[in-house]
């Protein structure tokens, strides 16, 4: 890979970004969305919902850069060409150009995130204060996420937090002006969908990880744990779909055609895990839970609609 990718290259960046990550931080803002114009369109924004989109989207690009640095510098992520996912340790990027990635993306976010704060504080309960703590708490997660949190244990609950609940609710919240239970089943639909990318990366690494002091929740309880983690993650996600459904938020025809489709897809990329257990395995199911999760994200937004 390294012949192929110049140092600090287009290319070089289009890795170091993580593209599947950011299909996970657009659908947390098209669940919310779509859940917002189901049950308010009378109040809904493009341009807001659009907003809300892009400031995800550079949020997530600085976790990621943040992630790839803090791991490198404590050894965790070590030079492997083969890896794509490694586009620091590999050299393609230069701390420097790390550096101004983090910083330019947690800058451009914060101005989406004012600029949408101008267009409807005036309808806000706390006249936009809200989101100027929510805002706080997202880029305070986004630091403590790839320097502590992942570390300890609690890496899956704060993607839980991080890009579940606070994304979904946040743009249902701008959207509506108000809030409900059905935004937090819809939010973690979302969160743990989208933490079955991370189950599959720490299962991995899960020895790795261990040796080197990143006490995942995986290099603590051990591969079993790991293994049926990803199950557990897909099947809650269904289990929040039958709860908006018990709640009359979505028919059981969207019941139906937003679960059925990933439930298969879904235990067809546990079971690679769970029989085969390789490395070329947990690749395929690395590149499979985006697509998962986004096929998820779509025909849970259109059953909202």
């Amino acid at each position: 890979m390294e012949k192929t990718i110049k140092k600090d290259s287009f290319k070089a960046w289009a890795l170091g970004i993580r593209p599947t990550s950011l299909a996970g931080a657009l659908m947390t803002v098209v669940i919310g969305s779509g859940l917002a114009h189901g049950m308010y369109p009378e109040t809904f924004s493009w341009t807001v919902a659009i907003l809300c989109g892009l400031f995800a989207c550079f949020m997530q690009i600085a976790a990621n850069l943040i992630n790839d640095v803090v791991d490198f510098d404590r050894g965790l992520d070590k030079c492997e060409p083969d890896r794509i996912d490694r586009i620091y340790a590999n050299g393609l990027l230069s701390l420097k150009s790390m550096k101004i990635g983090i910083a330019g993306s947690l800058i451009i976010g914060c101005a989406i995130g004012l600029i949408m704060l101008f267009l409807v504080k005036d309808n806000l309960v706390w006249h936009g204060w809200e989101l100027v703590l929510t805002g706080v708490a997202v880029v305070l997660f986004t630091f403590l996420y790839s320097t502590t949190l992942s570390y300890h244990g609690m890496g899956d609950l704060a993607v839980i937090i991080c890009f579940g609940l606070i994304p979904v609710c946040g743009t249902f919240y701008v959207l509506t002006y108000t809030m409900c239970w059905d935004a937090v089943w819809a939010s973690f639909i979302a969160g743990a969908s989208i933490d079955t990318l991370m189950i599959v990366n720490n299962y991995r690494d899960r020895i790795e990880d261990g040796s080197l002091g990143k006490n995942t929740s995986i290099a603590i309880l051990g591969e079993k744990f790991g293994r049926y983690l990803y199950l557990i993650a897909g099947l809650f996600c269904i289990l929040m779909l039958v709860l908006l459904f018990i709640d009359g938020r979505i028919s059981w025809i969207g019941l139906a055609y937003s679960s059925i489709p990933y439930l298969i897809l879904h235990i067809g990329s546990w079971m690679k895990i769970h029989k085969i257990r390789t490395v070329e395995a947990f690749n395929a199911v690395y590149y499979e839970s985006p697509r998962n999760f986004t096929i998820l994200g779509i025909l849970a937004t259109i059953a909202l609609l």
